[in-house]
């Protein structure tokens, strides 16, 4: 049965986070390979020409540990349930669409990975970067520079203000909803999903067993801190 779940979270410099554990973490690489078989599909789009390339995605990530300023927030983390009546090749065109959606008119940076929750609860984790890519040619410690209105080229990527509302998550839950009814729709299904409170509790009980602590380290910050994470 389709089932709701949508949750938002975000990662940042003050709270001791690292965005390159997150990345490697949802796309199970590095120290998380080991549990490599638990991805069933990784993307990334909108980088900059220094992360463009596939094997590069890491950059990017690893860049805004480094070089984000001190009280700034590292990335947006949206983690939703995929509906299993979908095929996975059907499941990988909704998270395109759904990533679509939430980054295309302001082109920011994002990674996401579906995950098979054990089989039965297959999910999608995408963090997105605050960063817009205007299409100015920036170095890494550039990118994440202050941005300079008066001329874009001599200070870093503007940073979307656009994920702050409170409404924004409401908005996002809402526009999920349509995604993932349309796709059922489209497949042919009868299911749908809705915000039911029991639904997105039961979601959230089945999806608990994938928690686990891991530590982030921030380049900057003299010890690394426990944090849960889906």
């Amino acid at each position: 049965m389709a089932i709701f779940h949508l949750a938002a979270k975000t990662g940042s410099r003050g709270g001791g986070q690292s965005a390159k554990a997150k990345a490697d973490y949802i796309q199970r690489e590095g120290k998380y390979a080991r549990d490599k078989d638990e991805v069933l599909h990784t993307q990334s789009g909108n980088m900059p020409s220094w992360a463009a390339g596939a094997a590069e995605v890491g950059n990017y990530w690893d860049a805004a540990d480094l070089y984000e300023r001190a009280n700034g927030r590292l990335f947006k983390e949206v983690e939703f349930a995929l509906p299993i009546e979908l095929t996975l090749d059907q499941q990988r065109v909704l998270v395109d669409d759904f990533a679509k959606y939430l980054t295309e008119v302001e082109r920011l940076p994002y990674t996401l990975a579906i995950h098979k929750g054990g089989g039965e609860n297959p999910h999608c984790h995408l963090m997105m970067s605050e960063r817009k890519n205007d299409g100015v040619e920036r170095k890494k410690d550039q990118w994440f520079s202050r941005y300079n209105p008066k001329n874009p080229g001599q200070g870093g990527a503007q940073k979307t203000e656009s994920l702050k509302p409170k409404a924004w998550l409401e908005k996002t839950r809402a526009a999920w909803a349509d995604h993932a009814n349309r796709a059922l729709e489209m497949a042919g299904h009868e299911a749908r999903i809705d915000q039911h409170p029991r639904d997105v509790r039961a979601r959230d009980h089945a999806l608990a067993g994938e928690r686990q602590h891991l530590v982030h380290r921030n380049p900057r910050a003299e010890r690394p801190q426990l944090l849960d994470h889906l």
